[in-house]
């Protein structure tokens, strides 16, 4: 199960997921929690790109960016744990 929390900064989404995965665990249950963008080696290295104030980046290119990461977090994460049965949030 791949459970995706949506939401602008500020609302709660990682309070949440931390909820969630423990009761998830609880129940006995494999929980892999990831964030966007973020995640790995290529994910942190892409989100201090994202998050830094001095770079101003073209709509285009953050929109690759975050894709980028988004395929990097699916190979190396999202999909090995989907592959053996854990829940990812």
């Amino acid at each position: 199960m791949y459970v995706v929390l949506e939401g602008i900064e500020g609302t709660g989404k990682s309070s949440l997921q931390r909820a969630l995965a423990r009761w998830l665990e609880s129940e006995g249950l494999e929980v892999v929690c990831v964030r966007e963008p973020g995640g790995g080696r290529v994910g942190e290295a892409i989100r201090q790109i994202l998050l830094h104030e001095d770079i101003d980046l073209d709509p285009w290119a953050e929109a690759l960016l975050f894709a980028a990461q988004r395929a990097q977090l699916a190979a190396e994460t999202i999909r090995p744990a989907l592959a053996r049965g854990a829940w990812v949030v």
